[in-house]
């Protein structure tokens, strides 16, 4: 099996439909019930990889729509405006491609798409928060500290904006069970945490944290479970689960013995994957946050 690792667009639309499938209906029916008399909404995906966020919820939302797409990587902007191009031409919407945004059209939706390169911790800069109705973010938060989503939550309390925010890792384990997964699961989850630049990242953490700071800003919170459950015939995704597992723990600077170990680890688990022998189940939480 060849696997691209290095491409990161490859990546967003292997997983778009283990992200699809685990969104939860629960907290998508209070986001979309809030929003149920709108006409017309403004949204931002922070983190918006591929435009996954857009193509999920174009159907489901106002009749018009204006989004802002936010990546740090600009190439990724390119990658999803190409995308979204494509989804509109799969779909039998009309498209005009300007130099700032792209419109799409349906015969009941219209959505003007801007691309913007910037960072979320700089959001009130890039954009205009009295104008936004919720900001959007799919696997997001877990890669973000307990400072910046306190700075991020104030944010959005004090102008009244809403939060869908989709996939917030919690935990990884496998089937059938081995008590070998424990330690290795352990040291994913510390690389999720160690310091940075900006500080450590809130990881498998995230959701208590999350729920934590949004109240203490006063927004209300409906939260739920959603996970990915990757089947023994999903060799691809799990694959590609066990090799950002594997590149995680490395980085930690084991010693010669323990990487040996490891790897053997992971060939085990990438041999039970090949034989249609495993399952790897990722839990996460939605949450939809407003005032």
């Amino acid at each position: 099996m060849h696997i691209d690792y290095n491409d990161p667009v490859v990546w967003l639309e292997h997983r778009y439909a283990s992200d699809e499938a685990a969104r939860n209906p629960s907290v998508e029916k209070k986001f979309i019930d809030y929003f149920g008399e709108r006409d017309r909404m403004h949204i931002m995906d922070a983190g918006s990889g591929t435009g996954s966020n857009f193509r999920y919820f174009f159907a489901k939302l106002a009749d018009e729509q204006h989004w802002t797409l936010l990546e740090q990587d600009a190439s990724m902007l390119e990658s999803s405006r190409k995308k979204l191009v494509e989804f509109a031409q799969e779909h039998k919407c009309k498209v005009e491609e300007q130099a700032e945004k792209i419109i799409i059209r349906s015969d009941r939706k219209l959505a003007h798409v801007q691309f913007l390169s910037g960072k979320l911790q700089d959001i009130k800069k890039l954009t205009d928060l009295e104008q936004l109705d919720v900001i959007m973010a799919n696997a997001l938060f877990d890669l973000v500290s307990h400072e910046q989503f306190d700075t991020f939550a104030a944010q959005i309390a004090c102008y009244q904006v809403c939060l869908m925010a989709t996939l917030n890792y919690y935990e990884t384990s496998f089937l059938p069970f081995s008590e070998d997964d424990a330690p290795y699961i352990k040291h994913y989850h510390t690389h999720m945490t160690r310091p940075q630049d900006f500080g450590a990242a809130m990881g498998p953490n995230c959701t208590e944290e999350m729920l934590d700071l949004l109240a203490a800003h006063e927004m209300k919170c409906e939260q739920e479970g959603s996970q990915w459950h990757l089947k023994r015939y999903d060799t691809t995704m799990q694959h590609y689960i066990l090799h950002f597992m594997e590149q995680a723990i490395k980085d930690l600077n084991f010693s010669d013995k323990e990487v040996k170990k490891l790897e053997a680890w992971i060939h085990k688990k990438k041999q039970m994957s090949r034989d249609h022998q495993l399952e790897i189940i990722i839990d996460h939480s939605d949450i939809f946050a407003y005032p």
